[in-house]
């Protein structure tokens, strides 16, 4: 039996060669397609010419490329041939050159390092009037001297983003230079307009399980809640529920979930019923059902649910809405949801939020206040109600309450809180500032790298 079996595992592998031969031969009648990988001529290519005919740019340009590569293209890095036009392009001032000559001596990268000498160049291409060659000798000068805040003005002026977060620093705090929180806030008013440009035009419900919002004791499986829940515990229904919904310790199960919240919210638990309200709002789940969404978030609403008095706020604030379901093998059915808009019932709803301690409605009863839409103009509300929400975190409220004591409006003018808040603002994003796209990339920088330049934007106002 075994001397069979080895037979037949040799004969099945020569009637295999076979085949492989014969595909083989067969392809060898096919034309050959030939795979061409980059590697890094194009990018090199059109740059090479103007260098070698001496255009300081062009040099620069292919010895950032040679100095740090480029993934897209293929091209290896070369530090030999990336100096060898760094020092051509140098020899030439260009500024561009000087800065990179700077920041690698600073870095001590490709170089050893030296911050003294890295300075000069800095220096060489900052009085020729480049912005990140006037930051970065800033930052080599910012350990309270003078002449950090000259150059960080200067690169400041022209929108250098890291020159302008560095100067309110220093102005604001009076390290090393004299105080002046007046000029701080205007800096910090522009870092923080940037951070503000990304607003929705509608405010947008609360999401029951986002970060943010959530009630659930994340973490917890579905079985430390199963016998609990089984007892009528509300809470425990509505976590129990959460679990089948995300998955925790339990398979996914939609019509679970909804089962076990709808348990919860009739056993009175405010978090579930907000959460059949948001379903019924249109937000998937469960189909639109304008009286379930008054329903649960009224019931919730009632008990000081201030996520459930907000996104009621909402609902009236939109107004009605269309949104479309696609038929198999037909057109686009399409749905009205939602309720005439009604501001004067959103605001009351609003307000309701507010005062249980809804951040982003506390800043929408501040809008309100200082625009006098729907209700009187009073600008010494405005200042209340956004210096609640910016002492949560609101980013918009402490871009405002910035403002407002920037201007003396609804309060006394004080540059130093202004200062303080505009700078909260700003700081809350200060990561998402976009990078340039120069040629070849973002040049790097002492601190970090090149951003986009932003140049300084006129008197503040409210957002």
């Amino acid at each position: 039996m075994r001397h069979t079996s080895v037979l037949w595992a040799f004969s099945a592998l020569l009637a295999f060669d076979a085949i492989t031969l014969d595909g083989f031969a067969q392809a060898e009648e096919v034309p050959r397609l030939e795979l061409r990988l980059p590697d890094g001529n194009e990018k090199t290519m059109p740059l090479r010419p103007k260098a070698e005919k001496g255009e300081a740019r062009a040099q620069f340009d292919l010895g950032f490329l040679y100095l740090f590569g480029d993934f897209y293209s293929h091209l290896e890095a070369d530090q030999a041939k990336g100096m060898y036009w760094l020092r051509k392009s140098l020899a030439q001032g260009d500024a561009q050159a000087q800065d990179l000559m700077g920041c690698l001596l600073h870095r001590g990268q490709f170089l050893a390092q030296d911050k003294v000498e890295a300075a000069k160049w800095f220096r060489k291409a900052a009085e020729q009037g480049d912005p990140y060659a006037q930051s970065n000798l800033g930052y080599c000068y910012l350990k309270g001297e003078g002449e950090a805040v000259r150059w960080f003005r200067l690169a400041a002026a022209k929108g250098e983003v890291k020159a302008q977060r560095h100067l309110g620093y220093i102005l604001e705090t009076g390290e090393g230079f004299p105080q002046d929180c007046s000029e701080a806030a205007k800096w910090f008013f522009n870092l923080a307009l940037i951070a503000e440009t990304d607003k929705p035009s509608l405010e947008l419900p609360d999401h029951p399980h986002s970060e943010r919002f959530s009630n659930s004791a994340k973490g917890r499986p579905a079985s430390a809640w199963f016998k609990a829940a089984e007892a009528g515990d509300a809470q425990a229904q509505y976590e129990l529920g959460y679990c089948y919904e995300k998955a925790v310790g339990v398979e996914h199960d939609e019509s679970e979930a909804i089962k076990w919240y709808r348990r919860s919210a009739e056993g009175g638990y405010a978090p579930a019923q907000f959460v059949l309200g948001y379903f019924h709002h249109g937000h998937g789940r469960l189909d639109y059902d304008h009286d379930e969404v008054l329903k649960w978030y009224g019931k919730a609403s009632d008990q000081g649910y201030a996520k459930a008095q907000f996104n009621l706020g909402c609902y009236y604030d939109h107004g009605q809405g269309e949104s479309g379901r696609l038929v198999p093998g037909g057109a686009t059915v399409w749905t009205k949801f939602g309720v005439p808009r009604n501001p004067a019932e959103a605001l009351k709803w609003y307000r309701k939020a507010a005062e249980n301690g809804h951040a982003q409605a506390q800043y929408l009863m501040g809008k309100s206040y200082h625009s006098g839409k729907d209700v009187p103009e009073d600008h010494t509300q405005s200042v209340k109600w956004w210096r609640k929400a910016a002492e949560q975190g609101n980013p918009a409220s402490q871009f405002n309450l910035g403002v407002m004591y920037l201007h003396g409006h609804g309060t006394d003018k004080d540059f130093v809180e202004s200062a303080r808040w505009l700078r909260e603002c700003a700081m809350q994003k200060i990561t998402y500032f976009r990078c340039g796209h120069g040629m070849p990339t973002s040049r790097p920088m002492v601190d970090g790298i090149q951003t986009e330049l932003i140049p300084l934007t006129g008197i503040p106002k409210i957002r």
